[in-house]
Formats: structure tokens, C-alpha cells, sequence
């Protein structure tokens, strides 16, 4: 695909890609002692919506520790590492024109790791809410399987690296898609295997420069 020369955007999932944690609410849920897995099978057979969801996730999370605050989450963050060889990707990245996206469901709080590690122009996600420190809630913004609504704004050639089968949407809205790390069978243009950035900067590179 001829890529060379055009104005380009790239769009990363987080969890997985950006960042090593495969889910950073799975990393809230473990670290805040929380099983979320029945919210997780009602919202995939469609019994409750993304937004029904989150509610009911952060109603679980208070349930049972009713004085989180935001300063726990901000220490939680820092826990958070990114995947082998960020800094290939990150100098990338920097040396390139272009816009930068990363379109995470994932949680505001912890998703906003990847500002310590990458130049990343914007960040879309699900956000927690809080009053005076205390966390009281949360808002669904990004819902997993509908990242292809929000890459879809914007013009240019369109280049999406996600890590499973929920990034479909934003695949289908790419000009170029890669698949990253993953074990889901989903057709995209490129599959890295492993969950080292050095290769998927070298194709990331090879696409930008020809």
C-alpha cells in the first residue's frame, strides 16, 4: 500500500500495545481485590450496555472499598510498565509528522501512563470521577468494540495498531492495520508477533518512509 508522502495518523490501542497490561481495569480489579467477570459476560452477550457496564464496575469497586481516591490510582499508575523496546517506538514517534492517537477502553487514570513513555498527541478513554480525591464514579467514553467512531473524524491515511478482535472497528476504519501481540485470528494487513515495539517500530517506519 502506498502510504509515502500522504499526511498520516496513527492510532494505538493501549492496553497490550502501548503499555504491558493487557487490561488496565483487569489491573484496577487485581489490585483493588475485585472480580468483575459477571459485568464482563453480561455487557459480550449483550445484556447490559458499555455504559450499564462501567456503572456497575465502579459500583462493585466501591462496594467494597467505599474510600478509593485518586492518589491510590495515581500510585497504581506508576506500576504500570510499557512493553519491551518503548523507546523505539517513542523516538519514532517524535521524529515524524503526524498525528498521534491512542483510542484505549481503558480507565483515564492508569491510560494516561503512556504520557511518561510517548509523545502522543491525543488520548481517548473511559474516565473515572471524583469529589474531593474520592473516586464516586465513572463515564464511559471509549467503548472496546466502537473505537472505529472516533478514528473516523479524522483525515488522513489511517494507520491502527491493535492487540485483539475488540479493535475490529478501528481496524475497519484504517487504511493499514496491524494485529500486535495477540492470539485472536483477525484479518488485518500485518501481524507482529510478540510483544517487542522494536519490530512494530521497523514496520511503523518502513510504512512512513518507504
Amino acid at each position: 500500500m502506498e502510504l509515502i508522502g500522504m499526511k498520516m495518523i496513527f492510532a494505538f490501542d493501549v492496553d497490550g500495545v502501548l503499555l504491558a497490561p493487557k487490561s488496565s481495569w483487569k489491573v484496577m480489579h487485581s489490585h483493588f481485590g475485585v472480580d468483575n467477570s459477571e459485568n464482563v459476560r453480561k455487557y459480550f452477550e449483550g445484556k447490559i450496555t458499555y455504559d450499564d457496564f462501567v456503572r456497575l464496575d465502579i459500583e462493585l469497586l466501591l462496594k467494597k472499598n467505599p474510600n478509593v481516591t485518586k492518589d491510590d490510582f495515581e500510585t497504581l499508575k506508576l506500576k504500570i510498565e510499557p512493553n519491551p523496546n518503548y523507546q523505539e517506538l517513542s523516538n519514532f514517534l517524535r521524529s515524524v509528522d503526524g498525528l498521534k492517537l491512542a483510542i484505549s477502553g481503558g480507565i483515564d487514570v492508569l491510560v494516561a501512563r503512556i504520557k511518561d513513555f510517548y509523545p502522543i498527541d491525543q488520548i481517548y478513554s473511559n474516565k473515572l470521577v471524583f469529589e474531593n480525591n474520592r473516586l464516586v464514579g465513572g463515564k464511559a467514553e471509549v467503548e472496546p468494540q466502537r473505537k472505529g467512531i472516533i478514528l473516523s473524524k479524522f483525515k488522513g491515511k489511517k494507520i491502527s495498531v491493535g492487540d485483539s478482535r475488540l479493535d475490529e472497528d478501528m481496524f475497519k476504519a484504517s487504511d493499514y492495520s496491524i494485529l500486535f501481540n495477540s492470539e485472536d485470528d483477525v484479518k488485518v494487513d500485518y501481524v507482529v508477533k510478540g510483544n517487542d515495539l522494536k519490530e512494530l517500530t521497523r514496520l511503523l517506519r518502513d510504512l512512513y518512509y518507504g
